[in-house]
């Protein structure tokens, strides 16, 4: 089977060789909204050209610390938006057609507060997702802190077209959902296109080697067995034990193969 690697944006040159070394592909992260902002459209050019060298077939997380689509802030807002734009640009000048990103919803809004955020998500959002469409990528919805698959059906519903996919997050459902993986899998069957890989004990999203937590990868096998979509794998563990979660996945995912 064949993994992508989550590789930090700011440190993509330092792993390039451990990824080509090991056999895997990138997940581009950016998680330094500063760095990602600041970057150069030469240094984006020759990254794209050191990425295409190594026939890398990268996707990428776009940014998200701090952003918020539909804030209730309009500052925080339009930025977020400006810094989505150019995660795609970036994801499409590394020669990739998939962006993850997170949605910023959180289920703690009351319902008054829930109301209005949905309301700024159906109004600012489709900006964004004309851009990705524009530029040929894929964006792709994950859950963080979502408590139900219904959630990322209904900020999906409430764009145009059909091209919203998902990306599901097997440490966010173990971590923040009382669901079994299951159900998050069932409710999004079709539309999920990418799959980030870690564990956790259930209660702290600390990015473990699967197999070190409680998520039931087990179950997970079974279902991507079943099933007719193929997501891209990401591992989202320390860069160091990327091969040893690779190990462990392979003796998972191949039961019954």
């Amino acid at each position: 089977m064949e993994y992508h690697l989550s590789i930090p944006l700011s440190r993509i040159e330092e792993y390039i060789g451990f990824a080509r070394e090991n056999g895997f592909q990138p997940e581009v992260r950016m998680t330094d909204v500063d760095h990602m902002m600041g970057l150069k459209t030469d240094d984006l050019k020759r990254l794209g050209e050191i990425f295409e060298k190594n026939r890398f077939r990268p996707f990428t997380h776009g940014p998200f610390f701090g952003l918020d689509v539909a804030s209730i802030d309009r500052n925080i807002s339009e930025y977020s938006i400006r810094a989505l734009i150019h995660g795609l640009e970036i994801t499409r000048g590394l020669g990739g057609n998939v962006m993850v990103m997170h949605t910023g919803y959180l289920p703690q809004f009351s319902r008054g507060g829930r109301r209005h955020w949905f309301r700024n998500w159906a109004e600012r959002m489709p900006v964004v997702l004309e851009r990705a469409n524009n530029l040929g990528v894929t964006l792709a919805l994950e859950n963080t802190w979502d408590d139900r698959p219904e959630v990322l059906l209904h900020l999906a519903d409430l764009l145009p077209g059909d091209s919203l996919r998902f990306c599901i997050d097997t440490g966010h459902v173990n971590a923040f959902s009382r669901l079994h993986i299951s159900r998050w899998w069932n409710a999004l069957e079709g539309r999920i296109v990418a799959l980030h890989l870690h564990d956790n004990d259930g209660i702290s999203d600390d990015h473990l080697v699967p197999g070190r937590g409680t998520f039931d990868f087990s179950a997970l096998a079974k279902l991507m067995k079943e099933s007719k979509d193929t997501p891209l794998l990401d591992l989202e563990v320390d860069i160091p034990n990327a091969v040893l979660a690779r190990e462990v996945l392979d003796g998972v995912f191949n039961i019954g193969r």
